[in-house]
C-alpha cells in the first residue's frame, strides 16, 4: 500500500465512523479540538494528518486507532466486527470486574449455542 492509499483509507474511515457515530463534521472536529475545515481536508485526503490528529480524531470517536486504517470499507464490514463494536461501547465505562464478568457471559451463551446448534445438526 501506498502513502497516498493510506490517507485515502484514513480520511475514508474517519467519515464512515463519524457517520455511523451519528457526528456532523462540525461536532467531531470540535471534540478532536481540531476545525472542521482541517477535518474536512483530511476526509477528502487534501490533506495528511498528524499521529496526533489521527489519535485525538479516534479518541472523539471512541476507536482504537488502529480502527481508523481497515481497508475494509464499512459496507461490506462483517457481523463480527460490528458485533465486537457494540460490545466495546457498551462495556467502555465499566469497571474491570464487571468487563470480565461480561465478557464470561458472553463466552457461556456462545458456548450455549454452538451446543444447541450441533445438537440440531444431530438430529
Amino acid at each position: 500500500m501506498t502513502r497516498r492509499d493510506i490517507h485515502a483509507v484514513l480520511g475514508e474511515r474517519i467519515r464512515e465512523e463519524r457517520k455511523r457515530a451519528g457526528l456532523t463534521m462540525e461536532k467531531l472536529a470540535e471534540l478532536s479540538g481540531i476545525s472542521t475545515s482541517f477535518l474536512a481536508y483530511i476526509e477528502t485526503k487534501r490533506k495528511k494528518a498528524s499521529l496526533e490528529t489521527i489519535e485525538k480524531i479516534a479518541l472523539a470517536l471512541r476507536l482504537p486507532v488502529s480502527d481508523l486504517f481497515r481497508t475494509m470499507p464499512a459496507i461490506h464490514k462483517d457481523a463480527v466486527y460490528d458485533a465486537a463494536q457494540v460490545f466495546v461501547h457498551l462495556i467502555q465505562d465499566k469497571r474491570p470486574e464487571e468487563i470480565e464478568t461480561a465478557l464470561e457471559v458472553a463466552k457461556s451463551a456462545l458456548k450455549s449455542m454452538s451446543s444447541m446448534r450441533k445438537r440440531r445438526g444431530s438430529k
